[in-house]
């Protein structure tokens, strides 16, 4: 299987279709993906075993299956759980279901109903109802209806839930959803991950399993599609909890950084890059600190400060080697400009723009962006990597002043970056990275980054990193940006220190961007795994 890479589902269906048009026997392919829908809900209900193995029935399961083959893997996969001693309803909600699969889950002794009112307990639901088709506008009016006895109170279903693919009412495309969904539990898929596996936080726990025909295995097909638009996509999750042992043959949606980059023998305070941190302001002066204490706490490597706050980030951080002006700092591997700088004038953003080395422009600097054509032209106009990264907000205003609709995340934050030849960090729960022919989509895994400040300590950690990419890897040039390599790692370092930030021996509590600089250390070392019981 193929590991972080992500595919929209034209190039699902392309993939599929060979192997669907060759097949030993009926629904070759379809019986292949039941099998490891029935293998994951099988992990599921075994790990309810483990935690209630003291049962009067047997553990009972309702199959939600619409039409097409979303459904039809449903069905099968009720089938043969059926075979395997469970109890299997099938609620069919398609105007037309596949037959064959129909007739296998009855052959099984599985029972069709026809309402979901009177089922009674269920220990799992397996969602059949709309798969690669969705089409971002939600799921029917009948559907919602059919399964509103399903739901708690809170909108959480009653038991449960493993989707087939995505969730339905999710956009594969684009994890946009549209009015009514059905939350998973678990998404299990096949031969490679979905866009919307990164962008949707209602898909839950991601895995992937192969599927194939005599003819191959999906996941060597995908391959051929990969770049068959021009673009790589990839998916990552930074916080991956996870209740469930999942055998081998399963994939889980993760990531995985390399350990922190000890010193070598011959390293000094220089070898590792060292990054300057243009930020801060009278009026905003805690930036200035959030952001420098996020680049000294991620490298071993100096950081200099050169703003309006020298005296506060030196008083916080006395490792840190500060200035009062831009032009003043010394030579850096790279810049960070713009967290709480304040909106007027341009000169020091432009001083920074013109410089060798790559630059991060973040908040403010991002508003002095959409604000003086210059800058634009002067970020067109570099050699050298180019990073901006925008929130919601900031992304709209940078579009409107580049003439740009918006569409969906991944297509923006590749619009932006070809538009400004950059790279673009499109922040929030999933946050985009874009440049050249590359999209890459980081979920945090947790919402805890959603506070004041924290945008300050990811530009720091994104700052750093690129330096020593910059210092080990580059120099940057207009066809070589090693800076922008590390941009899934910084993510994923910050979105972790998030999380870590959090945790207390009570359990979560809110948290802040100076708690979530001070976890970077431990957020480097962690893989990111959270088991729970």
């Amino acid at each position: 299987m193929l590991t972080s890479h992500a595919f929209t589902a034209p190039q699902i269906c392309a993939a599929e279709a060979p192997l669907l048009k060759y097949q030993d026997f009926l629904d070759e392919l379809m019986l292949s993906a039941a099998s490891a829908v029935t293998s994951a809900a099988r992990v599921m209900l075994d790990a309810a075993d483990v935690a209630e193995p003291a049962r009067e029935r047997r553990r009972r399961i309702l199959v939600l299956a619409g039409s097409g083959g979303n459904g039809g893997d449903a069905l099968y996969a009720g089938s043969q759980l059926a075979h395997q001693g469970y109890e299997v309803l099938a609620l069919l909600l398609g105007s037309s279901v596949h037959a064959p699969a129909l007739d296998a889950l009855r052959a099984a002794h599985g029972q069709v109903i026809d309402s979901a009112a009177e089922v009674g307990p269920l220990d799992l639901i397996i969602d059949g109802l709309v798969g690669l088709g969705a089409s971002g506008t939600g799921l029917r009016e009948d559907m919602v209806e059919a399964i509103y006895p399903l739901r708690r109170p809170d909108g959480a279903m009653v038991a449960p839930v493993l989707a087939v693919d995505v969730p339905s009412g999710v956009n594969p495309n684009t994890g946009r959803a549209v009015g009514s969904v059905v939350p998973a539990t678990v998404t299990v898929s096949f031969g490679g991950f979905r866009l919307a596996h990164a962008l949707s936080p209602h898909c839950g726990e991601v895995v992937i399993a192969e599927a194939r025909t005599q003819e191959g295995a999906l996941s060597e097909r995908l391959l051929e599609k990969m770049v068959d638009d021009g673009i790589l996509r990839s998916v990552w999750r930074a916080v991956a909890p996870t209740a469930y042992e999942w055998p081998r043959g399963f994939k889980r949606l993760s990531s995985i950084l390399p350990p922190p980059a000890e010193p070598g023998p011959a390293d000094d305070k220089y070898s590792g890059g060292v990054v300057g941190i243009a930020a801060g302001s009278p009026r905003y002066p805690g930036a200035a600190v959030l952001a420098t204490t996020a680049a000294v706490r991620t490298t071993p490597s100096m950081v200099r400060y050169a703003g309006p706050q020298a005296q506060e980030v030196v008083r916080a951080l006395p490792e840190v080697v500060v200035t009062d002006t831009v032009g003043e700092a010394g030579r850096v591997q790279a810049w960070v400009y713009g967290p709480g700088s304040g909106t007027t004038p341009a000169d020091d953003l432009l001083t920074v723009l013109a410089s060798d080395v790559p630059v991060l422009i973040d908040a403010d600097g991002l508003s002095l962006a959409a604000a003086h054509p210059e800058v634009r032209e002067a970020i067109r106009g570099r050699s050298a990597a180019t990073v901006l990264t925008p929130h919601d907000g900031e992304f709209d205003r940078l579009a409107r002043a580049l003439g740009l609709a918006r569409r969906d995340r991944v297509t923006d934050a590749l619009a932006l970056a070809g538009a400004l030849d950059a790279a673009v960090v499109l922040k929030g729960r999933a946050s985009v990275i874009a440049y050249d022919n590359t999209a890459m989509v980081v979920d945090a895994g947790s919402s805890w980054a959603a506070t004041p400040g924290s945008g300050d300590v990811l530009a720091g950690v994104l700052g750093a990193l690129m330096a020593r990419a910059e210092a080990t890897l580059g120099p940057s040039t207009s066809e070589h940006h090693p800076p922008y390599w590390c941009l899934v790692d910084g993510v994923v370092v910050h979105a972790r220190a998030a999380w870590l930030s959090a945790q207390t021996r009570f359990g979560p509590a809110p948290t802040s961007a100076s708690h979530i600089a001070e976890h970077l250390r431990e957020a480097l070392a962690w893989d990111g795994v959270v088991t729970r019981p």
